[in-house]
């Protein structure tokens, strides 16, 4: 297996909280726009845990490559030649974090945003005078967002139209692979458990939020 479950369900459950978020950050839908982004934050916790602890293909130091082996990784790609290393290819791996990066930055500057009038966030209280330009900071990153899923889609396509990889199916699956060992069940249930905690943990600070 290339993607164990809890790998998977980060997967899936990101994509849901960053479009949520982005799309109820549109349309004004405050209180809905912070159960997402506080969803994302949750799962990133998580990820971050399981990128040293959880299955090798989700571990930082078995996917995060120097120029050397992203240089011979493009050689292959123009020569059409797909990548025998199971998980994230060395270019999928550096979209990968820097995705975790502008994520993790918005939900940080998300937690202390706020105008005192229309929307405070469940950390603002804590530490006032961040509040503006958090809140100012948060709106720069949240530009960012299409390129960065636009790029990752990207990549996905051209993977499946020049190599004829199947990168979406490998994570809905978990794919096969000879090459890594399968997840115990016990980890398996263990991530699982962690991200849920997670979750659940990043969701509760939205009770902290003020009433207006």
């Amino acid at each position: 297996m290339v993607w164990d479950l809890p790998t998977r369900m980060f997967h899936w459950g990101f994509v849901i909280s960053i479009i949520g978020s982005y799309i109820s950050g549109e349309r004004g839908a405050l209180e809905a726009h912070e159960l997402f982004g506080l969803a994302a934050c949750g799962l990133l916790v998580f990820r971050l845990i399981w990128g040293f602890v959880g299955h090798e293909t989700a571990r930082f130091k078995n996917f995060l490559r120097g120029p050397k082996i992203i240089l011979i990784y493009l050689k292959d790609f123009l020569a059409r030649t797909a990548s025998l290393q199971p998980g994230h290819n060395p270019l999928g791996a550096l979209s990968v974090i820097a995705l975790l990066f502008l994520m993790g930055a918005m939900s940080i500057t998300g937690l202390w945003t706020g105008d005192d009038i229309l929307y405070e966030a469940p950390l603002t209280s804590l530490v006032p005078e961040l509040a503006e330009p958090m809140g100012a900071w948060h709106q720069r990153l949240h530009v960012l967002i299409i390129p960065m899923v636009a790029l990752h889609i990207s990549a996905l396509l051209i993977h499946r139209l020049w190599l004829k990889e199947k990168l979406v199916t490998r994570m809905v699956t978990g794919g096969a692979s000879e090459n890594t060992v399968q997840p115990s069940a016990s980890r398996t249930q263990a991530g699982v458990t962690l991200l849920a905690l997670c979750v659940v943990g990043s969701l509760s600070l939205s009770l902290l939020t003020p009433s207006y």
